[in-house]
């Protein structure tokens, strides 16, 4: 395969590091200097350069970090239409965006962005799952979760020696907003939605701003299929400053408020290294690296590298995570939902969770070296084997080249979908509740059904049950299957894999997770369950199963209920991803075979893994189901 890059960054280090034939490309020049200050002036140039370069000397995939590798060519028969660049050279084009849409494409008018954004051949890859979400929710096509991770280079591995290692606490980074300067001047409207979900997390920090601005607050209607292009645009340029102060606020509670904190605390022994802080906080800050050997030599001579997220993330990792680890320092970092995925927590990395625990964290690992040098150790070769770019090319090659699926996904929202299916419900049943995620959406769709929320992992089921509690659900702690008694749930790293079946190793989520061990649950069948508890089947309008590959079993199970359930809404996987799992084509197959027809299905963070179905009951056998 012959790829093509825009920079001699880390995508070409990672491309010829796996041994593919790596080529760079010639990129786009602007006024500002900078990537995002490229303009559409500036694009049609490149546009014109990009395809003379490519139609010499071809490729299959382009790559590239941010916006590099969007450019543009007018049409012949219309000079008005622009044709992008990468189209025209029948190519693809793999993007890792780790900004804001709103700032990667800052000098472009936002129709014209839109418009580009609807390529199928340009894989936009994004590094928070939140983030994910909410584009998809937009009704973007080809977006995939591709985590951040260390460059590939020679690392220094040869054993730290703690005796030679200074004990001082340090973070590397820059203060990178401005919103909470003496003379910032942010518009009062705009803090509204940030100020809202900001205060929301703190009680829910598992809910997305995506979430809480269009379902839980409903600030701005969701997205819904029949939106024009026009209203798509007004509203996802809406949304995104609406989302500005609440990444300001990010920036103030993952970062700003520790640096801050450490040092009026800690004085010199804490060494602050990165522009900005001493211009909005008065903060001393000490001389930048001036080569990246020194930037990589000074976590292995520090005895705690502090890692804190700036405001563009939700839920993943920034680079600096992969870094630390690659050059075997020891890494202190604040909580991030991802983090898990990616590391052992206690053992190759550690974690505070507020200002106590932070100074407490750095008091035990000054005291303790050798832990500390050991986690360092462990942190380092885990990153060395999974979290380099030449791990990620891969990933993003195979969304790139990927063999086909046999859906259209659709691009309208799940719950409008649910809305016009099912307008009013009587009893849902919500398998694979988690922590509440979809009992939350579930309630604010039906205000007045009876939600009933299953989840049999003991640790989860704890935050399940507050979840339900507030919302006025039911907290069931149970796992679903076709025979009631106990069984044995396999326990994944991040929490949401767990299943009743056992994780193929060699399936592409493990890559980010891995079982970690087993825990004895309560099974029910749904049918049994409901005449149990007196519930008729009749009544149950929605089921809901997101069961990690035991939805075939559910579904067994259930053979009394899917008589008269009007919605499934069920995961369903194009590639087996637990032993014994069934794939698309057999739960198709199953409940065709029971009188329903398939709706619409709606991808997923890796969509051409798997992604989410809803099917509806029909008055009669369809004789044949839609492509």
């Amino acid at each position: 395969m012959k790829l093509g890059t825009f920079d001699n960054g880390w995508w070409h280090s990672a491309c010829t590091s796996v041994g593919y034939d790596a080529r760079l490309l010639p990129t786009a020049h602007s006024a500002g200097g900078g990537a995002y200050a490229q303009d559409l002036p500036a694009r049609l140039e490149h546009g014109v350069a990009l395809c003379k370069s490519l139609q010499d000397n071809p490729v299959d995939v382009l790559l590239g970090h941010g916006g590099m590798g969007l450019a543009f060519v007018p049409d012949r028969a219309d000079v008005t239409r622009l044709q992008l660049a990468h189209e025209l050279a029948g190519t693809t084009l793999c993007s890792q965006l780790i900004d804001p849409l709103t700032t990667v494409f800052a000098s472009l008018d936002w129709p014209i962005v839109w418009q580009s954004l609807q390529s199928s051949t340009w894989i936009k890859a994004i590094w928070d799952r939140a983030q994910v979400h909410e584009l998809q929710q937009f009704g973007i096509p080809s977006v995939m979760h591709l985590p951040m991770a260390a460059p590939d280079r020679t690392y220094d591995t040869t054993p730290l020696d703690a005796e030679r290692i200074a004990p001082i606490v340090s973070f590397v980074g820059g203060q990178n907003t401005s919103y909470f300067h003496a003379n910032s001047n942010v518009q009062s409207g705009g803090l509204l939605a940030g100020a809202l979900v900001q205060g929301l997390s703190a009680d829910l920090p598992q809910v997305s701003f995506y979430e809480a601005y269009h379902n839980l607050y409903g600030l701005s209607p969701a997205p819904a299929a029949s939106d024009t292009p026009a209203e798509r645009v007004q509203m996802m340029v809406a949304y995104f400053n609406a989302k500005l102060v609440y990444n300001a606020s990010l920036c103030l509670k993952n970062r700003d408020r520790f640096a801050i904190f450490l040092k009026r605390r800690m004085g010199d022994q804490f060494h602050l290294i990165g522009p900005g802080w001493d211009r909005a906080y008065g903060l001393p800050v000490s001389n930048r690296f001036a080569t990246t050997d020194e930037y990589l030599n000074h976590f292995r001579t520090t005895a705690i590298n502090l890692n804190f997220v700036n405001g563009n993330a939700e839920s993943g990792l920034n680079m600096r995570h992969f870094e630390i680890t690659a050059a075997g320092g020891f890494m202190l970092c604040y909580k991030q939902p991802e983090l898990a995925d990616h590391f052992e927590i206690g053992q190759e990395c550690a974690v505070f969770e507020n200002e106590a625990d932070l100074i407490e964290k750095i008091d035990h690992y000054l005291n303790h070296p050798e832990e500390r040098v050991a986690m360092a150790r462990a942190g380092q070769q885990r990153t060395l084997s999974e979290h380099l770019y030449s791990h990620r090319v891969r990933a993003l090659l195979r969304q790139a080249k990927p063999q086909p699926i046999p859906v259209e996904y659709s691009t309208g929202n799940v719950w409008e979908t649910f809305r016009q299916v099912v307008p009013r419900a009587d009893v849902v049943l919500d398998c694979g509740a988690n922590v509440g995620q979809t009992a939350r959406s579930l309630r604010n769709l039906y205000p007045t059904a009876e939600v009933y929320s299953f989840e049999p992992v003991s640790s989860v089921f704890e935050q399940l049950k507050a979840t339900c509690a507030e919302i006025g659900a039911h907290a069931i702690n149970q796992a679903v299957s076709d025979e009631p008694g106990t069984a044995t749930m396999h326990l994944t790293v991040g929490g949401e894999a767990h299943s009743l079946l056992g994780f193929l190793p060699d399936n592409p989520c493990a890559r980010w997770t891995k079982e970690v061990g087993s825990e004895s649950v309560a099974v029910c069948t749904l049918d049994g369950w409901c005449a149990e508890q007196g519930i008729d089947t009749r009544r149950v309008d929605v089921i809901k199963l997101d069961i990690q590959g035991a939805e075939m079993k559910a579904l067994y199970g259930a053979r009394k209920l899917l008589e008269t359930v009007k919605l499934i809404y069920v995961e369903v996987s194009f590639i087996r991803l637990y032993a014994g799992a069934p794939l698309f084509e057999e739960i198709e197959a199953f409940l065709s075979e029971c009188g329903y027809c398939r709706h619409a299905v709606f991808p997923s963070d890796q969509p051409h893994h798997w992604g989410d179905a809803i099917y509806i009951k029909l008055k009669g056998r369809p004789e044949k189901l839609e492509g």
